[in-house]
């Protein structure tokens, strides 16, 4: 690695060097075989000569210097076979070979990098490279380094030998590619030319098993095309979602953003979230566990797309336009993520919304429960302000009953049932009476009703998300401990016990409460064990309060019962959220866009099923492309360029490039997009395109 010299007094055996990256290796003898075998950084002097395969598959990461090899003498058979990058130097002293330095067969396949050579070459690959005089440029990179190279190989008094004239050294380089293609255009020869004038011309009229065929030669030529391919690719853009998008609740287009935002269109691409969630900032950027980031094929190779940060940056946006109006009147029963999700999509379509709190506030949980630390009041009140702009009808202070329900059951054409879990689930032990259930005491503490904890020790029953919240609060309100118990393994996970940790909150697992002592400030367990308890907060999760709805619709355990499209019993009604089954914010944002999408086509009459993809297998990306990236601070435009497009065609041209018969072309359309298309005429069949699209996006398919 960089930073790391290694000096060998004598010579040394094979693969010295080998994967180099960084390190300055001095050998004082002789090197073998494999000398800087796919190095990519660092130096390597050899004060004698090299072995066979010195300098193969060499590589160069244009973020660092490149690699360098220095010979004394001279090299082995087949140097620099396959290399790829960085510098060889062979100075030609006393050599084995004075007739050819460097070897049998040099620089085979080689694509890249340079050779500085002083003395007699009989042969090298001439396809691959070609041989030429110095520039002023070379000669004075070659001068100035080769100081440092005798100095170091203790040959220092060879300096005036070696440097007396750039006409006695010559470089050797690798074609272009676009040398390449046009060598190539000079030789390409149809198959059937080939097999009369090549083939045939050496085994014979219709080849080497031709006595042994009773019949003509088979019709099929030796390639085939058209209907004769046992496979043909197929251009599947965007058949698969991208992981990120997959394995959102709400289902953002991450790949999507970062393609506009690097066609230049950062705006839309902040505004493209707003078609998905309301409260971007407030969710993606602070809240939410970020499924996305944990999935993201990039993070493979190095670190997540930086969601968090693409969320914050759409905080100051304005409510997208609306759809033309509709006149379809549409109820939402709670403001909170899931309603407010709700009612977003359903005022984007162009129906009137009715949005019912019962709070005195939007925002349900996100608003009453979570810590203000963990998430900004005034990023929340921002965001929550677009709703006024999209027209929603906000009904704050309204408490559903039965009689409130029926009235806005006959006045809409479809009611939305998003009212949250905000009724404590209870335990029964002795004492229990005397705990605070978690929802109040977050409540209470976003309400600015703090209680004195100064120097009082806190036990906390259950450590999910919202155990440890309160976890955290509690040290915010003065506690000098807290203890977070589960009779399972935490299910907490993300921001929530970070912060609980980090602030010093003790997790002990399993342990089940037997009694609490308030006098005694003691609870006690089922395992003879004893805690000093000022407080104890029950943090084992809240159901919904469903004794409005109508006797029609129907719930299961006290959670009201929907299908996969949110759909109750009665078809006017939907419900969502934490009213269905407990979740993510995320989860209920993305039930909210869902059920938006059925209700519009239920009252515009038109059928709609629900688009589902499959995640792209994380294989069909070929992540080799991509460099690995540092730690740099976060900029929307270089993640942009980071996110691998999983299963979306990145318009690389790569698959132009690598098909031999031209098969493959890009048809631009009048709208501004695109296709790759094939000519079933000319193409194979070979999976060249499917085995190089950096994207996952060709795929081959049987010839059916």
């Amino acid at each position: 690695m960089s930073g790391t010299e290694i000096i060998v007094k004598g010579s040394a055996s094979d693969d010295v060097g080998w994967l180099n990256c960084g390190a300055k290796i001095t050998v004082l003898g002789d090197v073998t075989n494999g000398a800087h075998n796919a190095g990519a950084q660092g130096i390597l002097y050899v004060q004698g000569g090299g072995g066979a395969r010195c300098d193969t598959m060499t590589k160069h990461n244009p973020r660092f210097e490149p690699l360098q090899s220095w010979y004394f003498r001279d090299v082995g058979d087949s140097f620099a076979e396959f290399k790829a990058g960085g510098i060889a130097v062979v100075c030609g002293v006393n050599p084995r070979n004075p007739e050819n330095i460097l070897g049998y067969r040099p620089c085979v396949g080689m694509v890249g990098g340079a050779i500085y050579f002083r003395g007699a070459m009989q042969e090298y690959s001439r396809k691959d490279v070609k041989c030429v005089e110095l520039t002023l440029q070379d000669w004075q990179w070659l001068t100035e380094n080769m100081k440092s190279f005798l100095k170091a190989v203790d040959r220092a008094d060879y300096y005036n030998e070696l440097t007396d004239s750039p006409q006695s050294w010559k470089k050797i380089i690798a074609y272009t590619p676009a040398e390449k293609a046009e060598k190539k255009k000079t030789q390409k020869i149809s198959a059937a030319e080939f097999r009369v004038n090549t083939w045939e011309a050496g085994v014979g009229k219709g080849g080497i098993f031709a006595e042994y065929m009773a019949h003509p030669l088979t019709l099929l030529p030796y390639i085939t095309t058209d209907a004769d391919r046992r496979n043909k690719p197929v251009w599947n853009n965007e058949k698969y979602a991208p992981p990120c998008a997959f394995n959102c609740p709400t289902h953002i287009p991450t790949h999507k953003r970062a393609r506009l935002i690097r066609e230049g269109r950062m705006r839309a691409a902040l505004e493209l979230v707003l078609q998905y969630s309301p409260l971007p900032a407030t969710v993606c950027g602070q809240i939410c566990p970020n499924l996305c980031m944990q999935s993201c094929t990039r993070g493979m190779i190095d670190k997540p797309l930086n969601v968090q940060e693409l969320g914050r940056l759409s905080l100051n946006l304005k409510a997208p336009k609306r759809a033309k109006r509709t006149s379809h009147k549409t109820a939402v029963i709670g403001g909170g993520p899931a309603g407010l999700s709700a009612a977003w999509q359903l005022s984007l379509k162009g129906h009137d919304v009715d949005l019912y709190e019962a709070e005195d506030k939007l925002g349900g949980k996100i608003e009453l429960c979570i810590p203000r630390e963990r998430l900004p009041h005034k990023i929340l009140l921002k965001e929550l302000s677009r709703f006024k702009e999209m027209g929603v009808s906000v009904h704050l202070g309204q408490k559903i009953n039965r009689k409130e329900f029926e009235k806005i059951y006959k006045a809409h054409e479809v009611v939305v049932v998003a009212c949250g879990a905000h009724e404590p689930r209870k335990l029964e032990f002795q004492g229990s009476e005397h705990a605070v259930p978690a929802i109040e005491f977050l409540k209470g503490i976003n309400f600015g009703k703090l209680p004195s904890l100064k120097g009082k020790k806190v036990v906390v029953i259950g450590a999910g998300n919202a155990g440890m919240d309160a976890a955290s609060q509690a040290f915010e309100c003065g506690a000098v401990s807290v203890t977070a118990v589960d009779v399972q393994k935490p299910a907490a996970f993300g921001k929530e016990m970070e912060m609980a940790k980090a602030k010093g909150t003790a997790i002990i697992y399993p342990k089940f409460a037997d009694r609490y002592d308030k006098k005694a400030k003691k609870i006690y367990f089922r395992d003879n064990t004893s805690m000093d308890a000022d407080l104890v907060v029950i943090a084992v999760g809240e159901t919904p309060v469903v004794d409005f709805l109508l006797p029609g619709i129907h719930t299961e355990k006290g959670w009201i019962a929907v299908n996969e499209l949110g759909q109750t019993s009665d078809v006017k009604v939907f419900a969502i959220g934490d009213a269905t089954k407990p979740g993510l914010v995320t989860h209920a944002i993305g039930q909210g866009r869902v059920i938006s999408e059925v209700i519009h086509s239920q009252m515009m009459h038109y059928d709609y099923m629900p688009e589902i993809k499959q995640a792209i297998p994380y294989d069909k990306v070929k992540s080799v492309y991509y460099e690995r990236c540092g730690a740099d601070e976060f900029s929307a435009k270089k993640d942009a360029e980071r996110c691998l497009s999983c299963g979306a065609c990145r318009d690389c041209h790569m698959c132009e490039s690598v098909c031999y018969w031209g098969a493959i072309s890009r048809i631009a359309k009048k709208d501004g997009s695109y296709e790759y298309v094939v000519d079933d005429s000319k193409c194979i069949g070979c999976g060249f395109c499917a085995g190089t699209c950096p994207c996952g996006v060709w795929e081959m398919t049987e010839n059916i």
